[in-house]
């Protein structure tokens, strides 16, 4: 079987249905070689007697779910090293775990022998790999002594190494090239080594978020060669961590008999122990409920930025302690993988800074105050996961009057904040199903209902053995994709309630009859009408503007005032005197500031707000300026000389406001103003053209 036909085999493997024109551009092949290699395909489905890949009458190619079981073990059986050819991409990834598990000596004819290819390849290879490298600060270096090796920070060297396994598993691409490399070294077996870390998890009760056993399996096979070869080198290049409160942990205790079940304890450093437990901790869930030593520092993070997101976001949780210990659940790994320059890999970081961009600036806003703690920048992989988690706390629970018909199951192994929003997404795209909660594919024997339909984030085994339709879906998705995935439950289940228009179907029809001016601004409302999801305020632009929340009205410039309660209140005045909130609202305020120093949310700002249910009768927003800063009581961000004091009537309505507030307390201009503004149109003037240029963009 040739490459272009398991590449084809793998595409239809993730889709319920695709169009030949969309095979087409993915494969990038006529259409005729698409016909060619489908009739190959089919040739061989009935020689195992599985149902042939068909085309329906809208000429949509439709995969059963006995074909992909079939196709599944064809691309499985189709993997040896004698037939098996690397892609570019894995050529330099095997490249580099050829450096990276440093060899006595390595030469060019090394590379040639193990990967088989020419010398021309591997020199073109060389050309490509090292600029990429250059960008983790790694080099290449040769002398004649070791050959080829690595040169750079071992944090950095390592981080490469886990952050390309991470990638590769997590978009789904094949682990062959791992598995070959292991064979090809003598570094043991993927299914040895993983029947050997399960007995310990399972001993030392690891809890790891789903999927990231066979990612943690392979990390470790190539590290403790690393490890083991390269003692001199590391030694001399210390920057690993030294967080002795670790060694009291049952990571640090699981790694310990790790490496002694492979004797290699004793021949490898202390710390490189300890990073091993730090990827440990990195990949597991955090529990609050475990009493270790790191719960206290821990928990006073979470809290603070919780806090810092209520203070700058106007949002007040209902169930704090629920959302506490989500949120615990997520920073408790993320915290070690900042520590340690872990790198974690997350594919829908750009879906998610563009479905939840209002969301996302705010959580990279509140999260600037927790990068001194890690000596870097908070990568945006980190901030997009945790956006998943703010944003899924506040999707407000919506019932709907209609009769359920029939049972859906959603297995999702992208974590908590994750399965939330995909729950709520297919929730509001399938009312008419019974939506059972989110679950990992580890429990899905737990289930006793009947299942019509299965929706999930990725195929495995588990989810394979269930005797229901199973639909891939991403766990953020697009319009685009919100309408596909219509399509394929309708051809699933057949229910006239899903049938969904063709979008090229309704151009055409509109092409006829008038002249039409953007056809992708009207391709994409109509995927969205059509869709008929309910959007939420915070996700996208949509939502009220600054200009929308404040007018002239309820601006004061320059006033005096001797004290934080008097700051507030006489700020706040404005708001009360054209009925935004009443007395009690304003007391609330003062009392809330009292007791937090968060309301100081930057340098010289502060952000005073209670709960709707105290007395906010409209959402607006007062802008003063003192006339005289004033100590809140925030070490930090003292003293306050800019108040702006927010009436939220919801949770949900001013989140785009608030996310272009953070936009402008990072611009000076926007200080400037209020600083040298004689009167409050100055300021709305301002307000608007800022609104109006980036709306022009």
């Amino acid at each position: 079987m040739d490459k272009k036909i398991i590449s084809m085999l793998n595409i239809l493997l993730n889709s319920t249905i695709i169009t030949l024109k969309e095979l087409e551009e993915e494969t990038n092949s006529s259409k005729r070689q698409i016909t060619y290699r489908l009739n190959k395909i089919n040739h061989m489905l009935r020689g195992i007697k599985v149902p042939t890949i068909s085309l329906n009458s809208s000429r949509n190619i439709i995969v059963q779910q006995d074909t992909k079981t079939a196709i599944k073990e064809l691309i499985d059986k189709n993997y040896s090293r004698a037939t098996y050819y690397f892609s570019k991409t894995e050529r330099l990834l095997y490249m580099y775990l050829m450096l990276f598990i440093n060899m006595d000596y390595l030469s060019i004819n090394h590379f040639i022998d193990s990967m088989k290819v020419s010398r021309s390849t591997v020199y073109l290879d060389f050309k490509n790999l090292i600029p990429e490298l250059k960008k983790e600060n790694i080099q290449i270096k040769y002398n004649r002594i070791r050959g080829y090796y690595l040169s750079g920070s071992e944090m950095n060297i390592r981080r490469t190494m886990i952050k390309s396994i991470s990638q590769t598993l997590s978009n789904g691409d094949n682990p062959k090239v791992f598995d070959l490399f292991i064979d090809e070294y003598k570094l043991g077996t993927f299914e040895s080594s993983k029947e050997i870390i399960s007995k310990l998890v399972k001993k030392y009760k690891i809890t790891f978020v789903e999927d990231r056993l066979a990612e943690f399996v392979y990390i470790f096979i190539f590290l403790k060669s690393r490890m083991v070869s390269n003692q001199d080198n590391i030694a001399n290049n210390p920057d690993i961590p030294n967080i002795t409160v670790m060694n009291s942990m049952k990571e640090y205790k699981f790694t310990e008999e790790l490496l002694e079940v492979y004797n290699i304890k004793d021949k490898i450093h202390p710390f490189d122990i300890m990073y091993i437990s730090a990827w440990i901790l990195g990949i597991s869930v955090g529990n609050i409920n475990e009493d270790t030593k790191d719960r206290y520092v821990i928990s006073k993070i979470v809290n603070s930025i919780m806090i810092k997101f209520e203070s700058i976001s106007g949002i007040y949780y209902i169930n704090r302690k629920k959302i506490f210990k989500q949120i615990y659940s997520h920073f408790r790994p993320a915290y070690y993988r900042l520590l340690f320059k872990l790198p974690i890999s997350n594919p829908l970081c750009e879906k998610i800074k563009e479905e939840y961009k209002l969301f996302y600036k705010i959580v990279s806003n509140v999260m600037k105050e927790f990068c001194g703690l890690f000596g870097e920048e908070i990568p945006e992989e980190e901030l997009a996961y945790l956006t998943l988690h703010c944003a899924a706390i506040f999707f407000d629970k919506k019932d709907y009057e209609v009769i359920k018909k029939k049972t859906a199951l959603i297995v999702c192994s992208n974590g908590v904040g994750s399965s939330v929003i995909l729950y709520k997404e297919l929730v509001n795209l399938f009312p008419e199903l019974n939506f059972l909660p989110p679950l990992e594919s580890s429990k899905i024997k737990s289930v006793v209902e009947p299942i019509d339909i299965v929706f999930t984030t990725n195929y495995n085994p588990a989810v394979l053995e269930i005797n229901a339709p199973i639909i891939k879906v991403s766990p953020v998705m697009t319009q685009k994709e919100k309408y596909k995935l219509t399509r394929e439950v309708y051809i699933q289940l057949g229910d006239v309630f899903l049938r969904q228009p063709k979008i090229d179907e309704v151009m055409n029809i509109i092409k006829k009859h008038t002249k039409i001016i953007s056809e992708s601004m009207l391709s994409n409302e109509l995927l969205s009408y059509f869709t008929q999801t309910d959007t939420f305020t915070f996700k996208g632009d949509e939502g009220l503007m600054l200009s929308d929340l404040t007018n002239e009205k309820l601006i004061k410039l320059r006033i005096p005032a001797k004290d934080l309660e008097e700051a507030i209140r006489k700020s706040a005045s404005v708001l009360l005197e054209n009925g935004k909130i009443t007395e009690n609202y304003i007391d609330a305020m003062v009392n809330a500031a009292k007791l937090s120093p968060y309301m100081v949310i930057t340098k010289h700002v502060a952000l005073p707000h209670a709960r709707p249910e105290t007395g906010a009768k409209e959402i607006a927003i007062g802008i003063t300026t003192l006339q005289e800063p004033i100590k809140f009581g925030n070490k930090d961000n003292d003293p306050v000389k800019y108040i702006f004091c927010l009436s939220a009537v919801d949770n949900n309505s001013h989140i785009r406001t608030m996310s272009e507030l953070v936009e402008l307390l990072e611009n000076n201009g926007f200080y400037d103003v209020l600083d040298k503004a004689v009167n409050p149109k100055e300021i709305m003037d301002y307000i608007k053209k800022y609104e109006s240029d980036k709306e022009g963009k």
